[in-house]
């Protein structure tokens, strides 16, 4: 608990305190393990609110006073030697500032007050029934089932039960899970796992990279060190090289080059860490180079891994027919800086309007396109846009393989827009080029994650 106090003490100027607080969480484990001790501990939790100005319990009923000054919670287990049961605390709790993150929301009762709080799921392990992968386990699967209704809450003894037909040894107490284990732990939650061993990439860069791309997806990653686990979902770059130093002519440079920290929670600190080049003060014991393996989480309708989006488009790019060179005087003298990252079709134009896609035109066409529920985008930008602004996008159909060169829905450039109206109507490819007389830089697509 001191970690946490740590963590928020310069924050918060007052604390709610709700005794009795009958937790789903630790009552799931305390009826399937812990009751069945000689010792048993209270069956009972008491939940934290934290605020950042002064509150009593008469300015609790009046949620408009209360509401903007709501930090979140957290969760004391009568566990030992760890009592920090679940707890949602906002970023700014914790004092993160610069980056962006996957958040979810939560909505709780505070004496019958309703009070909304967004931040990343955490708990510590109680090394019985959890210890770092179950608990980082507990933390991915409670942010997608906080964030997405089609992946259902799932409480730490289940989680923890679903190792049981693959075990080595005995269940419980647990004495943690490799990293294929919980791979399969997440299978059998119908995500579709996909395991990155840093032993596989040679070129400096590209586990780092990949790391980042499902982490812009908004898919948080569980990253394995030697002997613990942790979940990553946020990361902070520096752009002040772009400025210096713009790319060549000719040449591709990813925006995950720029990233120099990750973001996640680590069971053994607190919420909000930050894992660097070199442990940091206030950050993870380890490096981003210690990052031996990791785990993402993908979406069962997600066929087509990041690894491969990048080879496919970036043919594309170069191609004599379609490429930047052939099609795109604007680009063409420039290097040019490709942002990569997953999303949903209906996410993608939820925010057209708001982006206004560099030309009314495309807009329109891109509303009424059919999409699949996944898609992958490549957004096109050069130095003296990014990372505000991009010039273009490519939109790949995520249920593709990797041996579909074809596989683009849309090829997005300031001269012109090609879309395949074949695949989008479930047809062989027939291309449509619209000529654009006119076009300006617009926002990057910026719904996966929060700016902090």
């Amino acid at each position: 608990m001191g970690r946490i106090r740590e963590a928020i003490d310069r924050r918060a100027k007052s604390v709610a305190i709700e005794r009795h607080y009958v937790d789903k969480d630790y009552r799931d484990t305390f009826a399937n393990f812990h009751a069945r001790k000689f010792s048993t501990p209270d069956s009972r939790c008491i939940r934290l609110h934290f605020f950042d100005q002064p509150i009593n319990h008469v300015t609790t009923r009046e949620r408009a006073v209360v509401q903007p000054h709501y930090l979140g919670y957290v969760v004391v287990r009568p566990t030992r030697p760890n009592c920090v049961g679940r707890t949602l605390l906002g970023p700014r709790a914790c004092g993160l500032s610069g980056g962006h993150i996957s958040l979810c929301s939560e909505q709780i009762s505070l004496q019958g007050t309703t009070l909304d709080v967004s931040g990343f799921p955490f708990i510590s392990q109680d090394t019985d029934v959890t210890v770092c992968a179950q608990s980082s386990l507990w933390m991915l699967a409670r942010y997608f089932s906080n964030r997405y209704q089609s992946h259902p809450e799932i409480y730490p003894f289940q989680l923890a039960d679903l190792t049981r037909d693959f075990s080595i040894g005995r269940v419980f107490p647990t004495s943690g899970l490799y990293i294929w284990q919980m791979a399969e732990a997440l299978r059998q939650l119908r995500y579709s796992p996909l395991i990155y061993d840093r032993r596989r990439y040679s070129q400096v860069g590209d586990f780092e990279h990949l790391m980042y791309t499902y982490i812009e997806s908004g898919i948080p990653i569980l990253a394995a060190f030697e002997n613990h686990v942790v979940v990553l979902f946020g990361h902070r770059s520096d752009f002040t090289s772009l400025q210096r130093d713009p790319p060549g002519q000719h040449h591709f440079i990813f925006s995950s080059q720029f990233n120099r920290e990750f973001v996640g929670n680590d069971d053994n600190g607190f919420p909000y860490q930050i894992l660097g080049g070199d442990p940091i003060a206030r950050g993870m014991p380890y490096s981003i180079p210690q990052v031996q393996q990791f785990i993402a989480a993908l979406p069962e309708k997600v066929f087509l891994p990041a690894e491969n989006f990048q080879t496919v488009v970036t043919s594309l790019l170069r191609r004599e027919d379609m490429g930047v060179q052939r099609l795109s005087p604007t680009l063409a003298p420039h290097g040019l800086i490709l942002r990569l990252f997953l999303t949903t079709g209906r996410s993608f134009k939820k925010h057209l309007s708001s982006r206004g896609m560099g030309n009314s035109d495309v807009e329109s066409i891109y509303r009424n396109l059919p999409l699949p529920h996944f898609i992958w985008v490549c957004e096109i930008s050069r130095a003296s846009e990014f990372p505000q602004r991009v010039l273009g996008e490519i939109i790949w159909d995520a249920t593709r393989n990797p041996y579909e060169p074809d596989g683009w829905i849309a090829l997005h450039y300031p001269e012109l827009l090609i879309v395949d109206q074949g695949s989008a109507l479930n047809g062989r490819q027939e291309l449509l080029t619209i000529p654009l007389r006119s076009h300006t830089n617009y926002p990057i697509f910026e719904n996966n994650l929060v700016g902090v």
